[in-house]
């Protein structure tokens, strides 16, 4: 995995957001928390793609830096990789070398092993993930250490290197795929066509900003990523783009799709696709977006209406802030609303609290609260309400010992509809806001009890801690019956992760015992988990509970959340520079009188 010490292509799209205090609990900007931009910013001069220098095979005779130069070589635009690894080659081998077309990921164990006197070279890797030719990279968590023989040497009459016995794929290095690549964005409507889930991919910084359009709808008609199929639709069969996508003139991107890509029994498909082009084709977006489809008129679009489609859209640049206090949800002074009731919650019913999740459509508000009970037990109590209101609290029938919940809520989300998922009794259970019966959701793994569980702003991507290990999978909702899709696990530096949440559409964080030092951090790893931000390296050995993120907002250029808190040995801080402690002062009601020895804990958000 890739560490990532400092932001690289960091492209805003918005205004740069505000240096956050203690009670807005967010990290300044000026901080490095985007390791992988989100795509050139809106316009589409090629001069605002710059892509790294590439060494060719004579830039070094150093033989351990010609193996780093090499594993360069395959990363960029992926129809020309083989034979930019084919110029490394002596000239009577490389027409025989035809590799498989996709490209390995790899992550050095260590540098390469050059043999005094010898053209004998070792190099240990670890193969991270497999990169595909639509830009999708998929993880690979579980591959061994392997150990490559390459011979590495001159030949007669021959300036420089070659590298003459090679490995049979094509690899690149995890940084060069940090340097080479930039993670792009494309969407694709849920199934109930209520909004755009994201598709995390990789563009080369090689293509040309006027062409990068024309890649995006190939991605797009080819389909989404294996992993999200069963949540998403498809554009329509035979959907396909009419010629390269001209570059822009006038302020204005031309698109032309075949007629098959807007059904005439669909009176609002036509409105669907272009909301759905224009979100995956935004950083390259002008003005102007015409649309063709098939024979018929072009439609021009300059309308911002487009960007409610994302439910990530709707994320707040100061969000809303509580905590657990004395058995009691709290609010955060200087975060928004601070003055105002804590929703849903009459004061009889916010007593005893554990851990809570809030959160809102555009007309309710959804609360699921753990309370403590007599004997040391549990249980989970929600309610629904309109904004600004209270609604009665109903139990939930769950077995023990109950985790952080999560609404997997909508914005036009109908009270009756709503659910959230819950980790309780080491498996995944999933509650309404009705209360009453829950239901456990099998998430297709022997992996281990089920400690955590967050719902990404799509409320469709699932992200869950089992045994130890990362997984992300998606919530089936079409049928009659809720199903969570086959996971994949996410490789990450930590020994044991203990808690997760969502970062951002392509980012998560967690937190636990990294395997290097044996030391508790918090880290955001991308959700194909290549790539890796540390915001605290050095923790202790105390175990983090319970970790909580409000997501980026897509729209603003962030890639990566800037408000992070958690909870160690049952206090709650804030995961900035440093872990800042979240004391009775922070508390937006003062208290009187505070108890000694009782502290703030279980941080979250409104989401």
């Amino acid at each position: 995995m890739r560490r990532l010490r400092r932001p690289l292509h960091l492209l805003l799209t918005g205004v740069a957001l505000a240096a956050l205090g203690l009670g807005g609990c967010g990290i300044p900007d000026n901080s490095p928390v985007l390791p992988i931009g989100p795509g050139p910013s809106t316009g589409t001069s090629s001069g605002n793609d710059i892509p790294p220098t590439r060494n060719d095979r004579e830039a070094t005779l150093d033989k351990a830096q010609f193996v780093q130069y090499y594993l360069q070589a395959a990363a960029g635009v992926f129809d020309d990789a083989t034979n930019r690894v084919r110029q490394f080659l002596p000239p009577v081998s490389s027409a025989a070398f035809k590799p498989s077309p996709d490209i390995h990921v790899v992550r050095q164990i260590e540098k390469p092993l050059v043999n005094p006197g010898s053209d004998n070279v070792t190099v240990k890797v670890q193969q991270l993930g497999v990169l595909g030719r639509n830009g999708i990279l998929e993880p690979t968590p579980n591959e061994p250490v392997v150990e490559h023989h390459l011979v590495v040497g001159t030949l007669a009459g021959q300036s420089g290197l070659f590298m003459q016995k090679a490995p049979p794929q094509l690899l690149i290095s995890d940084e060069a795929f940090t340097n080479f690549y930039v993670q792009r964005t494309i969407y694709f409507w849920n199934t109930e066509r209520t909004g755009l889930v994201p598709d995390v991919r990789y563009m080369p910084l090689s293509v040309p900003s006027e062409q990068q359009p024309t890649e995006i709808l190939r991605w797009l008609t080819a389909g989404p990523a294996p992993w999200l199929t069963d949540a998403v639709d498809p554009l329509p069969d035979g959907t396909a783009a009419i010629g390269n996508v001209p570059a822009v003139s006038n302020d204005k991107l031309q698109i032309n799709l075949s007629e098959q890509a807007v059904p005439q029994d669909d009176s609002r498909a036509l409105d669907r696709l272009r909301r759905q082009l224009m979100w995956s084709l935004r950083p390259n977006l002008p003005r102007v977006l015409e649309l063709r489809i098939g024979h018929g008129d072009p439609i021009d679009y300059t309308d911002m209406d487009y960007l409610a489609s994302n439910f990530a859209y709707r994320l707040a640049d100061r969000p809303e802030r509580f905590v657990v206090y004395d058995g009691r949800i709290r609010r955060l002074s200087g975060s928004a609303a601070a003055t105002e009731p804590v929703p849903v919650l009459a004061a009889a019913d916010n007593r005893n609290v554990r851990t809570a999740a809030i959160s809102t459509s555009t007309s309710d508000t959804y609360a699921a609260v753990v309370v403590g009970e007599t004997g040391g037990k549990q249980s989970l109590k929600v309610g629904v309400g309109r904004i600004g209101g209270q609604a009665p609290l109903r139990r939930v029938a769950l077995p023990s010992p109950l985790g952080h919940p999560s609404w997997a809520v909508t914005p036009d989300q109908r009270s009756s509809d709503a659910f959230g998922l819950i980790p309780a009794g080491g498996s995944v259970y999933a509650f309404t806001a009705a209360g009453g019966a829950s239901r456990r959701i099998d998430v297709s793994i022997d992996a281990g009890p089920v400690t955590a569980v967050a719902v990404a702003p799509d409320a469709h991507r699932v992200a869950f801690v089992a045994g130890g290990r990362l997984y992300v999978t998606v919530l089936a909702t079409g049928g009659e019956v809720l199903q969570l899709s086959a996971p994949r696990q996410i490789r990450t530096p930590l020994l044991n992760v203990t808690a997760v949440d969502w970062s951002g559409e392509g980012w998560l964080a967690v937190a636990g015992v990294r395997a290097d030092t044996k030391r508790v951090a918090v880290m955001d790893v991308s959700i194909d988990g290549v790539l890796e931000y540390d915001r605290l390296q050095d923790l202790g050995t105390e175990p983090v509970s319970y970790l909580t993120a409000y997501p980026a907002n897509p729209a603003t250029g962030r890639v990566t959340s800037n408000s992070v808190s958690y909870v160690q040995n049952g206090i709650a801080y804030d995961a900035l520079f440093e872990a800042v402690k979240i004391t009775v002062a922070n508390l937006a009601e003062p208290v009187q009188n505070p108890s000694p020895g009782v502290v703030p804990t279980a941080p979250f958000f409104l989401g």
